[in-house]
């Protein structure tokens, strides 16, 4: 039994999570690997305030959107991985992967990044540097081409067209 069994899959709803699923199931495929696709909402303070006669709270709202993405994505894994589980958490995302990754018994965890130097970086921190420097576990980092979060189906249609070669 190898080590990479289990790879934990932290998606970010933006672009490149159809980039980073690509690689992953990459990676899956030559491992024999089962796949978790996490998906970490961290709605900001008072967000789940909200009029449940009036419909829901904007944090129900959020699951929703989270819930049909993570649908979304599990489906496109599906037909090549042996096993692809959806896993929906919320809170502060760093903690929140590294704590999945240990309950899940993932041996890898496979992530995108923006890649944000200088300013941008020191204002808005790194979730990937972060997982990198606290995991227990190899963490492989699929760097995001510039304009990819604006464009999720062209990022898709790219990473596909490359897998298939």
């Amino acid at each position: 039994m190898h080590p990479y069994q289990t790879l934990l899959v932290p998606l970010d709803p933006c672009g490149c999570a159809e980039l980073v699923l690509v690689r992953a199931i990459e990676l899956a495929e030559a491992l024999g690997a089962r796949l978790v696709l996490l998906i970490v909402v961290n709605p900001p303070a008072g967000v789940h305030l909200g009029d449940p006669a009036r419909g829901g709270t904007v944090r129900d709202g959020l699951r929703a959107e989270a819930e049909s993405r993570l649908a979304e994505l599990t489906a496109l894994a599906r037909p090549k991985v042996r096993q692809v589980d959806g896993v929906l958490r919320f809170g502060e995302v760093v903690p929140t992967v590294l704590a999945e990754a240990e309950a899940q018994g993932a041996g890898m965890i496979v992530m995108g990044t923006h890649g944000r130097t200088g300013l941008r970086r020191v204002l808005l921190g790194s979730v990937a540097e972060s997982v990198i420097r606290q995991a227990t576990v190899p963490v492989v980092v699929v760097h995001a081409p510039e304009g990819t979060a604006d464009a999720p189906s062209r990022a898709w249609t790219q990473a596909s067209a490359e897998a298939d070669g």
